[in-house]
């Protein structure tokens, strides 16, 4: 008889946790659903987490728009992208793809509408969108001589288009690849006018 491996196991945990927050939010879901779904033992989620708010914080990060743009830790963007625009297109085609799982999209607005109720997720919200902000920004003075404050509000510009998207996507008559350019093109204007004033 074959049995699962520990890795497999505690992968089927995750997942299933995320299919059920993603239908019916954090506090709605037990841990005998997610055993039950997951086909485990109760004994076995706790091998692997120590209560329900340990995934939760785990699931927490594990959405972040900081894990969705692997490109802001490539050492040289400037080569591998050599304008700015090509840069952003690429980190909005990685954020888009990252949610186009819809259950990440989900399960992170959730999590943003509960975070106040929740100190840890409230914790790893302000941590990660504290260190992809300055990330970011750093990464767009590489290109452009701006001050750090321009950089961080063309970030921030660039952000929160990708989220809007996310959020109303199924409302919108553009194309994701229309939308994206559009808000490259956006932030490269921003950063024009903040080098000529």
């Amino acid at each position: 008889m074959a049995t699962k491996s520990p890795g497999k196991t505690r992968e089927k945990i995750v997942s299933t946790a995320m299919e059920l927050f993603a239908e019916k939010g954090f506090d709605r879901t037990t841990v005998d659903e997610i055993v039950a779904r997951a086909g485990v033992a109760k004994g076995t989620f706790y091998l692997y987490f120590r209560s329900k708010d340990d995934l939760i914080k785990e699931l927490a990060f594990g959405v972040m728009p900081i894990m969705a743009m692997p490109s802001l830790n490539d050492p040289y963007i400037t080569v591998s992208y050599p304008t700015l625009g090509d840069y952003l297109l690429q980190l909005g085609r990685e954020f888009l793809e990252f949610y186009s799982e819809e259950y990440r999209a989900e399960i992170l607005f959730h999590m943003l509408s509960i975070r106040t109720h929740y100190n840890s997720i409230n914790e790893i919200y302000k941590q990660s969108c504290s260190e992809l902000l300055r990330e970011g920004a750093r990464r767009i003075t590489a290109y452009v001589k701006v001050g750090y404050e321009d950089a961080l509000i063309a970030f921030q510009m660039f952000l929160g288009s990708l989220m809007h998207y996310l959020y109303a996507r199924e409302y919108l008559k553009v194309s994701e690849g229309h939308y994206l350019r559009k808000v490259v093109e956006a932030v490269l204007n921003h950063l024009r006018l903040s080098v000529s004033v």
